[in-house]
Order: C-alpha cells, then structure tokens, then sequence
C-alpha cells in the first residue's frame, strides 16, 4: 500500500481505476531496475543519502518513482548506528553544559568532558547526539527483489491504496473460499451473501470510519486475487470541486498480468487432517472429487463443504466432522441446518462426537472411526445415480432420438449423442434397449451396424491371432473387441499377460 499522495487513478463516467504499468514493459522494467541498484548500492549509508539518490530518479515519474521506492522500504533494515543510545547522549551532554554554548571551542570542549565521562570517544559522541534522526538512520539491509517483481507489487499497491476510500465492496471468486472468509473474519469485515456474491458492508456512515474500513478492504484484496477466477465492485469516496462523491472501481481476474504469475493459481490443496486427505485420494468410481467447491449461504453465515462429488449434473457436497468443541459443534450444527443444500450434502461425523447425528436435519449422516467409510459412501451415490437415470430415461422418453445421422452409417458413437441431448450415456443406453432395434447392436459404448458385423465375421475366418483381430476392429473404428469377438461367437485364449501371444478361436 502507498501514502495518499502517490495514487494515480483517472475517471471516466462515474468510474475510477489505478493507472497500472505494464509489468513486462522494457522501459518499465529499466527503471526498477535501476531504483533497485540504488537500494543495493546504498546497504551501510545513511537513509538521507539513500533518498537523496532515490530523488535523482524521480523526473522520469515522480508518483512511480517513489511508490516503488516506498514498497523498497519495507525490505530494508533501518536502524540507527550509534555506540550510545542517542537520547543518552544527547541527556549527558545538556547536564555537563548546564544548557547552552557561546562558541565552538566550548561546544568541543564539552564534548570531549562528557565522552571521557561515558568512556567513549568525542567522535562517536557527537555522531550519537542525532543519530536517531531520520535521516541519519543507517541502511542495514536490504532484501533484494526481481524488477518484474517490484512492478507487480506496485500495481497491487496502487488498487489497495484506492480502496482505502471504500466504503463497501462486493466480491465473487471460484474458489480460495477457506483463505478469503479466514482474512474477512481476522479484518473484523462484515458480510452478507446472495446469489453467489459476498457483500462487505461500510460502516453505517459513509463519511465515518471510512479510512479504517477501506484500510481493511485493501487487506482483504490479496487473498482475491489468489483465487483461479474473481470480480470485485467497490464503492470509492473521492473529493471532488463540488464536495464528496462516489465512484464505482471494478477489477477481475482478467487483469492478472498487472500483478503477477504468483497470483490467480487457484488455491493449493491442502488438507486439515489425514482422515480429509484420505477422502480426496480414493476413488469413487466416475464422480470427481473436488475441495472446498463453493461457499453455500447458512443464515446470515457462509458455509464451505470441506469436499464435493461431482458428476455429470450432479454435486454432492461433503463435510467432514472429526475434531470437535462444545461451541464448534454447536456452530456447525447451526449453519448446517440453515442450509438450503442440506439435502444434498453427505456429513461424515467422527464417532467419537458428542452427537448421535440426529442434531443434524439430514439422514445422509455417516459415522466414522480411524478411515473412510468408502463403501457406505457409495451405496449414497448410487441412490444419486439411480435417481439420475430414472429422470434421465423418462427424459428421453418422449424425444425422438436420431442416431444414424448420415444414411449408411455403420458405427454410432454414443458418448457424442448423450452430449446432444444432455444425458449420461446410461441412460442413452437403456433407452436403446428399451427401443427394440434390430438394425443395430449394442455392444460397449457403439451401435455396430449388421452389415458390418456381417463383414467382420468373414474378415476373421483364417484369423489365429487376437493382436490381428484388433487391428481389423481398430480399421473400421470399433472399441469394444472382446464383446464384439464373444458376439461373433469367438473366444480368446491367452498364454501370459502379452496380447501378442493370444489366440483366437471358434467357440
């Protein structure tokens, strides 16, 4: 964040926005660079000569120039250099003078009387009388930083530094949600939540407080930005001619190149517990696991599920429930019930719990000892997928489905047509079933047209090797070889694991 003075924003319409530089500019990267070199050059010297070098740049841009070297600062050790405390000195040097000097020669005079006293030397004395003044400090050292870097983090500076004037914002991210509510709840921010967005209201005056609440808005803007993908609106007070006005200050992810490759990565998964990290390692046979998904509204509270299962349309939230305190588990009883997903989300509850799980207004609670309880999960999922099948097929049920496309096709892919009509291809599946087609045959995930299974039956006469058969299968574009061989009335007969050394024969 920089001082007041140093922001640089221009408006247009009711909108405000910082004038961010381009990170990768060469001109842009030459002037870090060389503000940088001044930082390096000066480790040892005073602060005053540090500035006073710094000054020599600022002609190019005054406002750039000292942003940068502001954001410098803080990677310096400043520290004043002395052998004596410098209020000592100055203290020991009053009392032998009794308060005033007429001359030079007195003045050095006592300084020689008061050193010999504090058994120092008169050097070192008169160094030490001002040595905690600001510009006497001593540069003892510096943290260097890569010049893309230090563009990056002036460009972040600058959003934080209008956003001291905010008077409330409101943000919406994909993902970073447990980073995000951790740093609104440490900032002391408020928040509301609906459709998916999160409103941090102002104070209840616009003009009161409005420095210390835009001060922890600008706080909060890290953690966004370390979302994959985020928005934020935020309400700017700035003096105008004609009094106070609000401007509107939009930013989003798509501006990631001011700030930086270490920014907009998404969150790293990391995991609270070995029973969390257990849950996200195992399969659970076609549903994507996903952490901390989304942020649900319990109330007037936010609720992030630890996991979700996905698949296809379907999202079944996961929380895992294992370390507990009285006011925790009433808490997370509280916000669980005020879920309007409560009906989709799994709880997994530690057994050992101060809880026989109908606290909890749902019935997909599942207690747990030391693991995962894998197979009761997915006796769970399978309901969902049941379900989702049932609906599906009744769906497909009064569409006419058009397979064939062109005439004279003899394979249909099925996976392309259960993405036209928005279904799994289970569904798709027993739909075709259910048709009673005798033009095709279903075999794996392909309708094989008679003809061509015809055509196969007499390519495979003569054929000993299986290696050969699935390279005829493979040049008319069929899949399933083992089910079409058993269809075509052939078995396979293997010596070891290595297809090259498998047969084929009439069964």
């Amino acid at each position: 964040m920089l001082t007041n003075d140093l922001l640089v924003t221009r408006t247009h319409k009711g909108r405000i926005e910082p004038v961010f530089v381009v990170p990768q500019d060469p001109e842009n990267l030459e002037i870090a660079s060389s503000i940088i070199d001044i930082f390096l050059a000066n480790i040892g010297r005073t602060y005053g000569e540090l500035i006073e070098e710094v000054g020599g740049l600022e002609e190019i841009n005054y406002r750039l120039i000292r942003g940068m070297a502001q954001i410098l600062e803080r990677r310096c050790t400043i520290d004043k250099d002395s052998v004596i405390d410098p209020i000592a000195a100055r203290r020991a040097v009053f009392e032998e003078s009794g308060g005033f000097v007429t001359c030079e020669e007195a003045r050095l005079e006592i300084l020689d009387r008061t050193a010999r006293k504090l058994s120092i030397k008169s050097d070192d004395l008169e160094k030490a009388l001002f040595a905690d003044q600001e510009d006497n400090l001593v540069i003892k050292e510096f943290q260097t930083i890569a010049p893309e870097s230090l563009l990056w983090q002036y460009n972040l500076s600058l959003a934080q530094t209008l956003l001291f004037k905010a008077t409330g914002m409101e943000i919406w991210i994909e993902d970073n949600y447990q980073q995000v509510f951790w740093k609104i709840k440490k900032l002391g921010l408020m928040y509301s939540m609906q459709d998916g967005k999160i409103y941090l209201d102002g104070p209840i005056s616009l003009f009161k407080l409005t420095e210390k609440y835009g001060t922890a808005l600008a706080k909060l803007l890290p953690a966004i930005i370390m979302s994959t993908k985020w928005s934020l609106k935020a309400s700017i007070i700035r003096k105008t001619s004609q009094g106070n006005r609000i401007y509107d200050f939009t930013l989003d992810h798509t501006t990631r190149q001011f700030f930086g490759k270490d920014y907009g990565t998404g969150s790293i998964v990391a995991f609270d517990s070995s029973i969390e990290r257990e849950f996200y390692q195992l399969s659970y046979n076609g549903w994507t696991v996903r952490r901390e998904p989304t942020v649900l509204k319990a109330g007037q509270y936010s609720f992030i599920p630890d996991f979700s299962l996905e698949r296809g349309d379907i999202k079944v939230y996961v929380e895992i429930i294992g370390f507990w305190t009285p006011d925790y588990l009433k808490n997370k009883i509280q916000k669980i019930n005020q879920l309007k997903e409560k009906e989709s989300l799994i709880l997994l509850v530690n057994r050992k719990l101060a809880c026989s799980g109908s606290e909890f207004k749902t019935d997909k609670v599942i207690f747990y000892d030391r693991k995962i309880p894998h197979l009761e999960i997915i006796k769970v999922l399978r309901k969902y997928e049941e379900k989702q099948l049932t609906d599906e097929v009744a769906k497909l049920k009064d569409i006419e489905i058009s397979l064939d496309g062109d005439i004279g096709i003899d394979i249909i892919s099925l996976d392309e047509a259960a993405r036209r009509y928005g279904v799994s291809m289970e569904a798709l599946k027993e739909t075709i079933k259910n048709q009673n087609r005798t033009d095709y045959l279903l075999l794996g995930d392909q309708l094989i047209g008679n003809k061509i299974l015809e055509t196969l039956h007499g390519r495979l006469n003569g054929v000993k090797k299986y290696d050969d058969a699935v390279k005829i299968f493979e040049g008319y574009g069929i899949k399933a070889h083992a089910q079409v061989l058993e269809f075509l009335g052939f078995r396979v007969k293997w010596s070891g694991i290595n297809p090259e050394n498998a047969e084929i024969f009439k069964a």
